[in-house]
């Protein structure tokens, strides 16, 4: 008697949890069924790239990290939209597919896409823009026109500059180089305040630093970049300065081949190759978070450039995971306070050629 009160209670078990597995599995099947599709669900913060990869080390893993990590806390869908390729019609039509799918605000991390910029915010004056180290501008005029509807972030790529030359010169290196992906300001104020960081450097260690100093006339050719690296090495250079985000592989490549050393800039490259010693970063990260952050509290600073220094923390060397030997915290403190405070001062407006600054502490190659 015993044992059949124990086999129908058993039973009974049983049955009650076969029952409460198949709801499980019904409810399952109800929430999936509920589910939107994918072209039904709405993004609100977007991010637009060019056609390259996001996860690259660089400025769109960067901006993806920053809007990633703020959607996640503020519970704001998002995603990033890549351009089929590298022009103007490609990039206003990954600009539309964003604002197509539900966004409220597009960041965009590529200054190629600052013309697209410049004419999406005026036919979508209800859309949040924000330029990433750019300004929009028209292409016919070079007119630059940032309307209330977008923010531009901008970054003293001169003092970041200064830092990455006072530190090469510090850690040793007397024979350097430098490779600007163009003549663009941006590029041109690194390269300017690589060879003022260097000098002050060379005066205060007593030792005379050569440089050797070149453009690229065609970044994207790789094997080109390549070259003019490798020979640079072969002619001396201990380390060079890639400044420009489309250049920083191949000039590490050289530097494997050559063992030579390489200084990265925009972000952190350390992860690309030891021979990286630091890199001459923007602080990005905060900069997106600084626009969401007004956005989330309707405060969104259109009509604007966000500049961002050594005065607000906007740009340094990497450190964390950086090569240099010599270089101790209290000279890059020091040097920094300086930059921040306006003890050093980049006044690249009275400079037309990187010959204007050459003293008797550096020479020219």
């Amino acid at each position: 008697m015993k044992k059949l009160l124990m086999n129908r209670i058993l039973a009974i078990i049983t049955g009650s949890i076969m029952v409460l597995a198949f709801a499980v599995l019904l409810g399952g099947c109800a929430e999936e069924e509920e589910a939107l599709p994918e072209e039904n669900v709405k993004y609100e913060i977007a991010l637009v790239t060019d056609d390259s990869l996001i996860m690259d080390g660089g400025h769109s893993e960067t901006a993806w990290n920053a809007i990633t990590e703020f959607g996640g806390t503020h519970g704001i869908s998002h995603k990033y939209y890549k351009a089929a390729e590298q022009t103007d019609a490609a990039f206003i039509d990954a600009i539309k597919t964003a604002i197509n799918k539900g966004a409220k605000v597009v960041m965009v991390d590529n200054n190629k896409m600052a013309n697209a910029v410049y004419e999406m915010q005026e036919i979508y004056p209800e859309i949040k823009f924000a330029l990433i180290d750019a300004d929009p501008y028209d292409p016919d005029n070079g007119d630059i026109l940032i309307l209330q509807n977008t923010a531009a972030v901008s970054f003293d790529s001169g003092q970041a500059g200064y830092l990455a030359g006072y530190a090469a010169v510090i850690d040793g290196s007397t024979e350097l180089g430098f490779i600007g992906e163009s003549k663009a300001e941006d590029i041109k104020a690194f390269g300017y305040g690589y060879v003022m960081g260097a000098e002050r450097a060379a005066g205060e260690i007593g030792v005379p630093v050569t440089l050797e100093y070149k453009y690229c006339e065609n970044p994207a050719d790789r094997d080109a970049v390549y070259k003019t690296a490798s020979a640079m090495y072969q002619d001396g250079a201990q380390v060079i300065f890639a400044a420009g985000r489309n250049i920083q592989e191949p000039v590490i490549e050289a530097a494997e081949a050559e063992d030579g050393k390489v200084i990265g800039s925009c972000t952190d490259q350390s992860g690309k190759s030891d021979k990286v010693i630091t890199s001459a970063v923007y602080n990005i990260k905060d900069a997106i978070k600084e626009i969401l952050d007004g956005y989330a509290d309707d405060k969104f600073p259109g009509g604007t450039v966000i500049e961002y220094n050594a005065h607000n923390n906007g740009i340094g060397l990497e450190l964390k995971h950086n090569h240099l030997k010599n270089l101790t915290q209290n000279q890059y403190d020091d040097v920094y306070k300086a930059l921040a405070n306006g003890d050093i001062k980049i006044n690249l407006d009275i400079i037309d050629s990187v010959s204007d600054i050459i003293t008797v502490n550096l020479t020219l190659k």
